[in-house]
């Protein structure tokens, strides 16, 4: 029989450098160190800078170093600052680079109102007087802008309907920690991270059980009118790094910019209808949580319709608008007839090149409903009559949970304890 000895035995560590590093390469940063600490050897295979480099670029999206520095050390600088929340920081930072993005190409007004990165000492600080930790994910975005400044419109996008404007800003994690204390967040066990000072309206991420809220969950709070003492909710997201990926994607994909400002309007690239090849009419649509309720059922919304004109259509087809007509549908099938002179109290004329935008609002007892119609137009030269369609545009709630619900986890916590 052949005697192999330990000596013969194939080892990991006895195979070249140029094989070892590959399989390194597969490792985690927290792998990294510990085979560090096995040997010389590997110490100094671990050292390698390539490795650091991929790590960066993991975890931190990282493309470049600065010179006087090794990979290895920017990867430490960065878990410095980040390490409490690596496993989140990629989704935050991603979504951040798209705000930045969509900032500076689009809206440069709003940079200015983006606050510097708080400190890990000021997050600190607002945790100990609040007695607990912010959410990593928040304490990522903290890190990245702490907040934004008074001035200006709110990143969140703005919602206006009649003598109602909402515009939500992200708030710093001072002012969080000062509602939390003093503003009955902390029996809500949660705090808010954005707030309108006009509407006076604020989106809550829960950070403790003791309100009976899912833990980061992001919502509105809206009154239950069965009690004064009870709200309900409605849920924008399931978590902060949800929420923030969702506004990003809102900004660049979705929010119209109207006079300066980002406009909270959904806008369907399906809704588009157009009539004899020149008349065009598109809506996007708004969910009010402000001004709407679970207890009674009434969800509020925002449209914003717009009508234009090809600019390659005979000048012979411009035309005033003089009615619309609309159908109202609620979830349950019921319809609503409406027609009435102008649009929002106006006539506007179309001609070749021209659009015209209006806003205006509409409710239902359902979660869900739609609206669909024409506007009937006169034809400036003929007199004639002419009918341009409206898609039909659909209108949903945000999911929201009742007031019921959460004395029911409340009570179900209770009973773990």
């Amino acid at each position: 029989m052949e005697d192999r000895t330990e000596t013969s035995t194939p080892r990991l560590l006895n195979l070249p450098s140029e094989t070892l590093l590959p399989i390194l390469s597969h490792l985690n940063f927290d792998d990294l160190k510990r085979c560090s600490e096995v040997c010389r050897h590997l110490n100094e295979l671990t050292n390698d800078d390539a490795l650091w480099k991929q790590q960066c670029h993991i975890h931190f999206l990282l493309q470049t170093c600065p010179k006087e520095i090794t990979w290895k050390q920017q990867f430490l600088n960065y878990f410095t600052d980040y390490g409490c929340c690596i496993e989140q920081y990629k989704k935050v930072r991603l979504a951040w680079n798209k705000i930045e993005e969509i900032i500076q190409t689009l809206d440069r007004q709003l940079a200015p109102q983006l606050n510097g990165p708080a400190t890990e000492d000021e997050i600190r600080a607002a945790e100990s007087r609040m007695g607990c930790r912010f959410p990593d994910d928040l304490r990522c975005s903290l890190k990245l802008h702490n907040g934004q400044s008074e001035e200006g419109f709110g990143l969140c996008g703005c919602i206006t309907v009649s003598s109602y404007f909402q515009s939500e800003k992200l708030l710093d994690c001072d002012i969080m920690a000062n509602f939390f204390m003093e503003g009955g967040g902390k029996a809500l066990g949660c705090v808010p991270i954005s707030f309108c000072n006009m509407a006076r309206c604020s989106q809550l991420l829960a950070i403790l059980p003791t309100g009976g809220f899912e833990l980061g969950q992001v919502f509105y709070l809206v009154p239950d009118s069965r009690s004064d003492e009870d709200f309900d909710q409605f849920i924008t997201a399931s978590s902060y790094a949800e929420w923030i990926t969702e506004l990003a994607d809102s900004l660049s994909d979705v929010f119209p910019k109207i006079q300066g400002s980002h406009f909270r309007f959904v806008n369907d690239p399906s809704c588009v209808a157009v009539t004899d090849e020149v008349f065009t009419v598109k809506v996007a649509t708004c969910f009010i949580a402000d001004l709407s309720s679970v207890h009674p059922p009434n969800f509020q919304y925002s449209y914003r319709i717009t009508m234009s004109m090809a600019a390659d259509a005979s000048r012979d087809l411009s035309c005033q608008l003089e009615t619309r007509h609309w159908v109202i549908t609620d979830e349950d099938g019921r319809e609503e007839y409406v027609d009435g002179p102008g649009v929002v109290g106006e006539f506007p004329t179309m001609t070749p090149g021209s659009e015209y935008s209006w806003v205006s609002c509409t409710a239902f007892s359902t979660t869900y409903g739609n609206m669909k119609g024409y506007f009937s137009m006169r034809n400036l030269k003929t007199g004639d009559r002419v009918n341009i369609e409206c898609p039909c545009f659909h209108m949903k709630c945000l999911p929201y949970e009742h007031a019921q619900q959460r004395r029911e986890r409340l009570l179900e916590l209770k009973k773990e304890v």
